[in-house]
């Protein structure tokens, strides 16, 4: 990057352009954000404020727990919009002039609860409640964004953003179908009715309450309080305000206020832009060639936080006119680089409805791809030219743009426009055909002609936000000539099979005016073998799995544009109906779940299904967790320093980087420990830091302690230990032919004679194999943690920790500081199941320490 100083003597003159003046409302509080603040995320400022009600789970944009809504006033239509995204990622200026609505804003105890956080807590759709504040706030933002009731389907949509670990979806879907768009004219308008006139069900036949309001109120149980449903009132397009008067306006302070350019700060030299022209950010970019252009910060977010990326300059592009296009032209769709997921699923809409049938192939294509990318809260920031310029391997969408024919616009500092077909955009592994002085501008999504037909292909773990294990965009284009139909051009292009979205050329050159029938499946799956090689040690594994996908898609566009042919009357050999389920779009029917049990009374609340206790002030945000106890003063906030080998000899630690890091306090490693390095659930086998030796990849090698849980972090990051690889055992059966098994560990249970069983040919089926499991992937939902402090000169300690265990975090508390302690008082805030275990066993004399 260039100097800094010159920098700033070239924007002198441009001075009077920016403004340091941020400002905010968060749950109708008006407040003025002090510059210094780019570094942070709108969930540290939030939980900094006091409404922890927002939590920090994942930290990745993946789990929801951080949901929060966010409103601001589009001046192009003069209507408020209301989103949800998630606070872990989005920048703190990122949201000025915004309002921020939280749980805590909607409603508490002490105020009444919302109809959403009431439905939640009274269909027991809560358990450890950690993730509810998520849940309650994408389903408001639903809410709030919508005229008219939502469908069962859209609010499954709206919170496939959002993962629960221990409730289940059942009770919280439950909760919110109150709130659902139904019909239930066939049951309230039925005529049907037995000899005593008393309502038929439709469904079952026999009598019911249905339509007889009187009987249902009459009838119902105290334990089940009723589930209303909300209806609507007076849709306010500014305020969003349909559900309740109570709900929280639009600021007219927002909706009036001019939007200015701005210029801020933050720790450690982050300079944070909100350019509001194109020119702006061209000269943003001429003055600072590395800058990075931030949407969404979905991709951005991650790699500060999790690969320690570091970016001085940063450049808000959320607000300028130029990269915000979105219009149907001759050549095509022209799509602005700022446009966000979410805008470009709503146009398409509008587009697919607009015109006609021939046209549309590629807009369905990508449409129906968005729907799968990631969660709701990333598709409303994240935006097209964000996506592309990331240049991931596993992208959604850019094999689609390869496979249309989709062209960039690139701009440079100086105002020349050049276009680059999206095929020779990517150029390796997150590289890609943009110079220091260019950005993207826009992209050119052609409409397709008759006879053409594009597809979209993904398949991951899961149908929502998840990542893609092998994606595909396909496109064909096929003419009539002497009776049969040709191919004039086609295009295959894969994602996750390679550094960058992949084109089966040999195959394209084959398929280039080939008969379109069965007849070309054969050699085209051999030349697919050949174009798209996965070797053995591909990342990713499940190279098998993942080869036969390459081939399956194929075979699943050819009978997709068989069977389109054959319904428009020109292909007359149909598909086999064995086939007919390849080409069938994947729809997933309303979740539905019953639970049935028998209410069997036993005192006052034994055997019934009682709203628990806790349920009130979780769906509101007012349970407190262990990170939501407020810490006092010089707290000290350690983090773990993990290895990053399988199997090796730890030969030195080097912290002369660490040391001079802000806030940094110390280093602590085994020879640290005062008492037993060793622990264990039952047999102590295990160290806390690793001393010699480590055995696994993200071993406890010890922990760094510093002023701040970023500076504890950044600290760790610079500690540099040195290993002498060992050979690793990474399978069993490398184990057995090793000889490596666990000491005192063979067991063996006997009943019968199993070897005289087979032979006596008594078993009806003798099954013989092996089933291999291979390593899991893990996605970690809630960081545990354990807030420390001594009392009493020492004697005593305070210990607030998110175990499930108190006695072993006794045990172990009292084992490692090898002195005697008079008390240790053991507070167990967040009652859940540990993904995995960080020892707290440190001990600094009159500071608190907050573990993570």
């Amino acid at each position: 990057m260039g100097s800094l100083t010159k920098a700033e003597e070239e924007e002198t003159a441009a001075a009077e352009e920016w403004s340091d003046e941020a400002v905010v409302y968060v749950n109708g509080v008006r407040r003025v954000l002090p510059d210094g603040l780019a570094h942070l995320t709108l969930l540290q400022y939030l939980r900094d404020i006091g409404l922890r009600g927002t939590k920090l789970g994942c930290g990745e944009g993946g789990c929801g727990a951080c949901t929060v809504m966010v409103s601001c006033y589009d001046r192009t239509t003069k209507k408020s919009l209301h989103f949800a995204i998630n606070a872990c990622l989005a920048p703190l200026y990122s949201v000025e002039g915004m309002h921020i609505i939280t749980v805590e804003g909607i409603g508490d105890h002490h105020r009444g609860l919302h109809p959403v956080q009431e439905c939640l807590a009274k269909a027991h759709g809560s358990q450890c409640g950690f993730c509810t504040p998520g849940f309650v706030m994408s389903m408001y933002a639903l809410l709030r964004s919508s005229k008219q009731p939502p469908t069962e389907e859209q609010i499954e949509d709206s919170l496939a953003g959002n993962l629960c670990r221990c409730t289940g979806y059942r009770p919280i879907i439950d909760a919110f179908r109150a709130f659902a768009k139904t019909d239930d004219s066939l049951y309230t308008n039925s005529s049907l009715k037995n000899a005593d006139g008393r309502p038929i069900c439709p469904s079952t036949g026999k009598t019911c309450s249905c339509g007889d309001e009187t009987n249902i109120n009459a009838n119902e149980c105290s334990l089940f309080p009723p589930m209303k449903s909300y209806s609507p009132c007076s849709y306010n397009e500014i305020n969003g305000n349909a559900y309740s008067e109570k709900e929280l306006i639009f600021p007219p302070e927002l909706q009036l206020r001019k939007v200015t350019s701005l210029k801020l700060n933050g720790f450690n030299g982050i300079r944070w832009y909100r350019p509001l022209k194109l020119k702006q950010v061209l000269h943003l970019k001429s003055l600072y060639p590395d800058a990075k252009l931030i949407n969404g910060n979905s991709e951005v977010g991650v790699e500060t936080k999790f690969k320690n990326a570091q970016y001085k300059v940063l450049i808000s592009v959320t607000n300028v006119p130029e990269l915000l296009t979105l219009k149907v032209k001759e050549d095509g769709i022209h799509i602005g680089s700022s446009v966000r997921l979410a805008q470009l699923q709503n146009f398409l809409r509008k587009v697919i409805v607009e015109r006609d049938s021939h046209e549309i192939s590629s807009c369905e294509a990508v449409l129906r791809q968005l729907k799968w990318f990631a969660g709701t809260q990333i598709r409303n920031v994240a935006s097209v030219g964000g996506n592309i310029c990331t240049a991931s391997p596993i992208s959604d969408l850019n094999p689609l743009w390869m496979a249309t024919g989709a062209k960039f616009e690139i701009i440079d500092v100086n105002n020349n426009i050049r276009t680059t077909p999206a095929k020779d955009f990517f150029l390796g592994y997150r590289k890609v055909d943009l110079r220091p002085d260019e950005i993207l501008l826009s992209v050119i999504l052609p409409l397709t002609k008759p006879f053409e037909f594009v597809k979209e292909f993904k398949q991951a773990h899961r149908r929502e936000d998840d990542i893609a294990l092998v994606n595909a965009g396909m496109r064909v284009y096929i003419k009539e000539a002497g009776g049969d139909w040709i191919i004039s051009d086609v295009s295959i292009i894969y994602g996750g099979v390679a550094a960058v979205p992949l084109r089966a050329s040999k195959t394209e050159n084959f398929l280039t005016g080939q008969k379109w029938d069965y007849g070309l499946l054969d050699e085209t799956f051999d030349l697919l073998k050949e174009d798209i090689p996965l070797p053995e040690n591909a990342p990713g594994g499940m190279v098998e799995f993942r080869s036969s996908l390459t081939l399956s898609f194929f075979f699943k566009f050819f009978l997709y544009v068989t069977h389109e042919m054959n319904v428009k009357g020109y292909w007359k050999e149909g598909l086999h109906s064995t086939n007919v389920s390849a080409i069938q779009p994947y729809t997933r029917p309303v979740s539905v779940g019953t639970q049935c049990y028998e209410l069997v009374k036993q005192g006052t609340a034994m055997g019934q299904p009682v709203v628990h206790s806790s349920a009130m002030l979780q769906v509101t945000g007012e349970a407190e967790y262990t990170d939501d106890a407020p810490a006092p003063p010089n707290t000290l906030h350690a983090a773990l320093l993990l290895s990053t080998k399988a199997h090796a000899r730890i030969l030195s630690v080097d912290a002369s980087l660490a040391k001079s890091s802000p806030g940094f306090m110390g280093l602590f490693l085994s020879k640290d420990v005062p008492g037993v390095n060793h622990t264990g659930p039952v047999i102590l086998d295990e160290e806390v830091f690793a001393s010699d030796f480590v055995t696994c990849v993200g071993q406890i090698v010890g922990v760094v302690v510093a002023d701040t849980h970023d500076n504890a972090r950044s600290s760790s990051n610079k500690v540099k230990i040195e290993y002498s690889e060992l050979p690793a055992i990474l399978s069993i059966e490398e184990a057995v032919k090793a000889g490596s098994f666990h000491p005192n560990t063979k067991r063996c249970l006997v009943k019968g004679d199993v070897e005289q069983c087979f032979l006596s040919g008594a078993c009806d089926r003798i099954i013989e194999g092996e089933v291999q499991v291979g390593g899991q992937e893990h996605f970690y939902m809630e960081p545990q943690c354990t807030l420390v402090w001594p009392v009493d000169s020492g004697n005593e300690f305070h210990m607030i920790s998110s175990t499930q265990v108190c006695s072993a975090v006794y045990s172990f508390k009292f084992a490692s500081c090898c002195f005697f302690v008079r008390a240790i008082d053991i507070v167990d805030i967040c009652i859940t199941n540990i993904y995995f275990k960080i020892d707290n066993k440190l001990y600094v004399r009159n500071y608190w320490i907050n573990f993570f």
